[in-house]
């Protein structure tokens, strides 16, 4: 039996509604399929050949990272259109997992190519299924609902348990001997442990579509007018046109070249994607999602942005480049900090060798440890200090201690010339302590302020364009990751963390309240 979702939201206002949990256990295995596969990708790319690995030196390991980081929320923005005006979310939803599980299964080509192509249709995949999964968490409440911080922070919880994980097994298979060795008295001989860690990562998101297409009619598909009924969606034909202009632009954003002709050459094409899109909408060769109101495309039917709707519109843009300068921050630690647990660290405990990887499971520990606490803390000071602002302002602030705590460490690590050091596991503890507090002042925050600002009908459209500046600072997160080898680390990170601390006191003390003002006293 189907469930109303508002109906349930509306009986139990102090209960989640049954989907959140749907939602929630699908990004989980979604999660461990990114994750666990991100945790080890700089680390198999630096590998030497010897040891399974491709061999490349820092700073193309480096580009291709940043580049996959870009790729997977590049086209967030088209994903979030083509589930608003095409598909539907839990269409969309679905087509993404199937591009993410064909990526996964290519990963065991050993090859450049292979892997390259891989990772083009992870990124179409994520970028088809990521904002829709959170714009369907948020049609689950009402803007003026309290609980809507504390349920973004629960998916936060949630997936994060599969990021935990995931690089627990995914590293260990990758990185220590012992599982060689017991794959060889299993009779299963293998050279490296890459490809069983890769398979690993992608059964993670064959889990996640299992799940959601037995429970997705708890799922409320888009925002209608009360007493409308959805139309099934048409006009599904220019997938073969978009499609394959994605699948192109990703290859040449991850694939090769220099870094300023990639980020061009990336722009160029989602501009030329929207072009495409907008000029067969004008046309009438493709149609939007119909309603009981009226046809697709009838111009009558289509909603208006009013002022208000603009000055909320001109808040999520402000909000969004601070968040980038945030990601370009925190999302090195899969590449520099990576890098650091590697070959700065001691990792040696009891004779037990920790593998580099498993460091990535530090933040989302905290995630889970702390999520609760955060959840009931913004459910309790809705509608009071800190405003969403300012929890941004002290996002950026952790993300800046937590980068100038890397500065003595560098120190240490490179403080003899031609000598390394290896600094205690403490250091970057202590940096993804205070990077995780950041991540639960700024990412379910985030997620939460820009579904309560958009319009209806561009829900998840805005939230493509959240994942859309997080994909840039994640690109400029690789692209600092390559500056290791290049300038003293203790340079680059407190480099780093003095944009990130700038950044925050901009934001704290001048835009703050601007955004303020733009929303009338309310922020």
């Amino acid at each position: 039996m189907n469930v109303d979702v508002r109906q349930e939201t509306a009986a139990q206002p102090k209960g989640q509604p049954a989907g959140l949990w749907v939602l929630i256990f699908t990004e989980t295995w979604e999660r461990w399929s990114h994750y666990g596969m991100r945790a080890i990708l700089i680390l198999y790319l630096t590998a030497p050949a010897a040891l399974g690995g491709l061999g490349l030196d820092k700073q193309r390991a480096a580009g291709i990272f940043g580049g996959y980081l870009l790729a997977i929320y590049l086209f967030a923005l088209s994903g979030g259109q083509i589930a608003d005006r095409f598909l539907g979310a839990k269409r969309t939803i679905v087509l993404g997992g199937l591009l993410i599980a064909a990526g996964q299964i290519l990963l065991q080509v050993r090859t450049l190519n292979g892997l390259v192509a891989s990772l083009v249709l992870i990124a179409i995949g994520t970028c088809l299924l990521k904002p829709n999964v959170s714009a369907s968490v948020g049609r689950l409440f009402t803007k003026e609902d309290p609980r809507r911080d504390g349920a973004f922070t629960y998916e936060y919880m949630g997936i994060n348990l599969g990021a935990m994980l995931a690089p627990i097994f995914c590293g260990y298979m990758a990185e220590q001997p012992t599982f060689i060795a017991f794959l060889k008295r299993l009779g299963l001989s293998s050279p490296s442990g890459w490809a069983w860690a890769f398979g690993l990562s992608g059964f993670g998101m064959l889990a996640g579509l299992i799940v959601f297409a037995l429970f997705r009619h708890h799922i409320v598909d888009v925002n209608l007018p009360e007493g409308q009924k959805e139309v099934a969606p048409r006009g599904t034909g220019f997938l073969f046109i978009l499609v394959p202009v994605l699948l192109a632009a990703a290859w040449m954003v991850i694939g090769g070249g220099i870094w300023p002709v990639q980020l061009v050459g990336g722009a160029a094409a989602s501009i030329g994607i929207m072009a495409i899109v907008g000029w067969l909408l004008k046309r009438g060769h493709i149609q939007g999602r119909a309603t009981a109101s009226g046809p697709a495309g009838d111009p009558a039917a289509e909603p208006t942005l009013g002022p208000e709707d603009m000055r909320r519109l001109g808040v999520v843009g402000l909000m969004l480049c601070f968040s980038m300068t945030f990601w370009a921050v925190f999302q090195q630690a899969g590449s520099s900090l990576n890098l650091f647990a590697k070959e700065y660290t001691q990792r040696v405990i009891f004779g037990f060798e920790v593998p580099a990887a498993w460091f990535q499971s530090v933040n989302a520990l905290g995630i889970i440890l702390l999520g609760s606490v955060f959840a009931w803390l913004w459910t309790r000071r809705a509608g009071k200090w800190p405003s969403s602002p300012v929890k941004f302002a002290l996002a950026l602030m952790f993300a800046a201690l937590g980068f100038y705590l890397l500065v003595p460490a560098s120190l240490i690590a490179q403080g003899t010339p031609g000598q390394v050091t290896r600094v205690s596991m403490g250091w970057l503890a202590g940096v993804y302590t205070f990077h995780t507090i950041g991540e639960l002042c700024l990412s379910p925050v985030g997620l939460s302020y820009v579904s309560k600002l958009a319009p209806k009908h561009m829900s998840s459209q805005l939230m493509g364009a959240w994942f859309f500046a997080t994909g840039l600072g994640s690109y400029l997160a690789g692209k600092a990751a390559g500056l290791m080898g290049q300038i003293p680390l203790w340079q680059l990170f407190g480099a780093c963390a003095t944009v990130a601390l700038v950044a925050s006191l901009l934001l704290w003390i001048v835009v703050s309240p601007i955004i303020r003002r733009l929303m009338g006293g309310h922020s």
